[in-house]
């Protein structure tokens, strides 16, 4: 949009001659604009009609409509006496000249017909004399009709409509001539003698008293009746059927009925106190019509006067600058849609002359419409500018939202991984980011952030902070090291004063282990030992704050069937529209219900959190629930998004939401037996098929069936003292064919002792004394990785072994 003509033009098209000024009333702005003229509108007007070319069915309802009105008009005043021989007052003379004007021929002709009748009736007249009164009788209905619309045949409002002085002068002008020539061509066609002169002078003031006083009123209600009028071929203009009348009308209505009762009133009393014969009777009547004519002369002549000025500067000016006001958005609207940059700023003062607090009202509108228009291409710049800044934006986010993974299929397939990832930002971009991406032959590293603020700044943080941890991730061992440089890093010309929180996890798809490393990040949820809670982690301080700081790795085992839920903080803190927050008890609760327990707490600790990754390094998960079935991670990730946003309801999103979760998804063979070593068969015949399939031989199948004898007669004889309750001993087993392992789980209520902590030492096999120490021995020898975990009062022992 290029309002720079629309300033620099002014008034634009507004120079246009007057003669040529488009009408408020009855031209439609369509209409106007194809000649290039201003439009204006009609207040409280309907929408425009074209000029209507009335079918025979209609002309002739119109015909006997008009026809039975001026006969019963006629008629009617025809029955008094005291109305005809002497005062000749008939006011059906009013009725032929206003219907032919308004309907045409049909109102002509109609009553024309109703004369002839009348005539028929009373005046006994010859056929020829007959119809000569019809003919001049025509004459007199049509000759304003057409004398109107040839004045009017280029004004855009040409139908006879009193919202000017200019067009009542006409009028009445018209209804003058009319009469002299309708009472001369009687005079002519009759052959009246001179003494005869002044009963026709009398006939011809009464068809202009009635032209006048009840011409006037009944054309108005016409114009705002339901019916249309009926213009000559050559009217082109469409007819707007205005229901609200201007001051001039109203004036002139006023005015008139006024002038008619106190006419009327005059004539009764003259009427009235008039004595003597017949003739000086008449001679009275014709006085009083002649004092009429010349009373109607100064009353009409300075009303005239008093109109155009008020309407040329007054009313006029005040309709022009109304009707101007209603189109001006319209008009400036449509020139910037078609690229015209000569929209008319200024209201069109032609034809006005607006004084005095007029004028000033008329300064006042152009000078607020400049400062409109200036400030519509301002806002118009500053929308198309916010325009390429959305649309920058939306590309933007398309390149935010492709930075982070979405097809986790390739990980599942190679590693035995469930993982699923959810990212919406608060607005267009955000600083929430997240990754998963392959750490060596067999490690998956997850990567969850969140940066200090939203928007553009916080989207360009996340990218750098999000390239720099993969970059170090892969490039170094420790998750520690590897916080440590990326902190630096982003401590360097770090002018924005921006930080990040994070949290990182690599997970050894073939032992299980997890490797972590904190910076100021959410702890996330850890699902173990069939029960859910936190993974207690020390947090330390935000990546991007002070580059001195140092970041240490922690890690536990992780079990198949178990793995981590990552997220940040605009889920736990999502606020409803009373301002509460989702909360972490409501996040835990609504894991635990999707996946079949019922939450009891909501901790978790590790017990070796943030130290060099060893052979003791464990997790601990405690107060948590037991979980019934196993829900993948999608799911619990879509679960959790759809309980927020329940939550939020119609609460705006304050800040970004974004989730990671992974399940190391292993079929898991379970059994429970008694602590009893008589169970041994039993045992055996689970772990058989287990340990039959292809890469496992006979030899390890007796080293395994060797170490989990050890690891459960053990259990049986030392983990329940006397006294104590012999409780059931858990295992699990698991095979993962693509790393060649086999994963096994025993687990027990036994009392807490941890075999690993044992320096156990060769011993004679003869020797009654030693205790525990061979099994310790078999498990170091054949099984390939081992953890040991006390957790909620249970020993759980994590073997692995390698096949391949």
């Amino acid at each position: 949009m290029n309002l720079d003509g629309v300033l620099a033009n002014g008034c634009g098209r507004c120079d246009t001659m007057e003669s040529d000024r488009p009408e408020y009333n009855e031209v439609p702005a369509t209409a106007v604009r194809d000649v290039g003229e201003a439009p204006v509108a009609s207040v409280a007007s309907e929408a425009p009609q074209a000029p209507l070319r009335p079918g025979w069915k209609r002309s002739l309802s119109v015909f006997a409509a008009c026809f039975i009105v001026y006969l019963a008009v006629l008629e009617g005043f025809l029955a008094v006496p005291q109305f005809n021989d002497i005062v000749q007052i008939r006011p059906a003379s009013a009725l032929g000249p206003v219907f032919g004007l308004f309907f045409g021929l049909p109102g002509v002709f109609g009553c024309a017909t109703a004369n002839l009748v009348s005539d028929i009736l009373h005046e006994g007249a010859t056929p020829f004399m007959l119809a000569g009164y019809f003919v001049i009788q025509v004459m007199y209905n049509g000759l304003p009709r057409w004398a109107w619309y040839l004045v009017n045949a280029r004004s855009p409002r040409p139908y006879p409509r009193f919202d000017s002085a200019s067009k009542t002068a006409l009028y009445m002008a018209l209804a003058l001539v009319d009469s002299v020539c309708v009472n001369l061509a009687v005079y002519l066609f009759v052959g009246a003698s001179p003494e005869s002169g002044p009963s026709f002078a009398t006939r011809g003031l009464n068809n202009v008293w009635m032209l006048l006083y009840i011409g006037l009123p009944l054309l108005y209600a016409l114009e705002r009746s339901p019916l249309t009028p009926n213009p000559p071929r050559w009217i082109h203009v469409p007819y707007r059927n205005i229901k609200k009348s201007n001051l001039t009308q109203r004036f002139i209505i006023w005015f008139v009925i006024a002038s008619a009762l106190l006419m009327l009133l005059v004539s009764v009393v003259v009427i009235a106190f008039a004595s003597g014969d017949e003739e000086s009777f008449q001679a009275v009547v014709r006085t009083m019509f002649h004092e009429v004519a010349i009373l109607t002369v100064p009353i009409f002549l300075p009303m005239f006067v008093f109109l155009h000025i008020l309407e040329r500067r007054f009313t006029r000016p005040i309709e022009v600058l109304a009707l101007d006001q209603q189109t001006f958005i319209e008009r400036m609207e449509s020139d910037v849609e078609q690229g015209r940059r000569d929209t008319c700023i200024a209201v069109d003062e032609r034809g006005t002359k607006p004084r005095y607090e007029i004028a000033e009202l008329y300064e006042s509108t152009n000078k607020m419409r400049r400062d409109m228009v200036g400030f519509i291409e301002r806002l118009y710049n500053v929308t198309a500018e916010r325009q390429r800044t959305a649309t920058e934006l939306d590309v933007a986010k398309q390149i935010q939202m492709s930075a982070v993974p979405h097809d986790f299929d390739s990980l599942t397939e190679r590693f035995a991984l469930d993982i699923a990832g959810f990212m919406r930002p608060a607005r267009e971009v955000g600083g929430d980011f997240y990754d998963v991406f392959e750490v060596g032959e067999r490690g998956v590293a997850f990567v969850i952030g969140d940066v200090s603020g939203k928007g553009v700044p916080a989207a360009l943080f996340m990218m750098r902070a999000q390239s720099l941890l993969r970059q170090f991730l892969l490039e170094t061992d420790d998750l520690g090291t590897a916080f440590t440089l990326a902190n630096r890093q982003l401590c360097e010309r770090n002018d924005a004063m921006l930080f990040v929180t994070a949290f990182a996890c690599v997970v050894d798809t073939a032992t299980g282990e997890v490797r972590f490393a904190n910076a100021g990040h959410n702890p996330p949820v850890l699902k173990q030992n069939g029960k859910l809670g936190y993974l207690a982690c020390r947090p330390a301080l935000v990546l991007g704050a002070m580059d001195v700081v140092k970041y240490r790795e922690g890690s536990f085992a992780c079990s198949p069937g178990e793995g981590l839920l990552l997220y940040t903080d605009g889920v736990s803190e999502a606020a409803n529209a009373a301002e509460e927050l989702y909360g972490e008890d409501r996040l835990l609760q609504t894991l635990a219900k999707l996946d079949g327990g019922v939450v009891q707490g909501a901790t978790a600790s590790t017990a070796q959190d943030e130290r060099p990754a060893s052979a003791d390094d464990s997790a601990v998960v405690a107060n948590g629930c037991r979980a019934a079935a196993a829900s993948s991670a999608q799911i619990a990730v879509n679960s959790l998004v759809a309980s927020v946003d329940a939550f939020a309801g119609e609460a705006p999103q304050a800040d970004d939401i974004t989730m990671l979760a992974f399940r190391w998804n292993l079929p898991v063979a379970r059994l429970t037996l008694p602590a009893d070593d008589v169970e041994l068969d039993n045992l055996f015949a689970f772990l058989e098929p287990i340990c039959e399939g292809e890469g496992r031989t006979p030899k390890m199948m007796a080293q395994m069936m060797l170490v989990c004898e050890e690891v459960f007669v053990n259990i049986c004889h030392y983990g329940f003292p006397d006294g104590q309750p012999r409780l059931p001993v858990d295992i699990e087993a698991a095979v993962d064919e693509r790393a060649g392992c086999l994963h096994l789980v025993f687990s027990d209520q036994g009392i807490a002792y941890d075999p690993l902590s044992h320096n156990a030492k060769k011993v004679d096999p003869a020797d009654e004394q030693r205790k525990g120490g061979l099994g310790i021995l078999l498990m170091r020898k054949y099984m390939d990785d081992l953890r040991y975990t006390r957790a909620d009062g249970r020993n759980i022992l994590r073997m692995t072994k390698r096949f391949v």
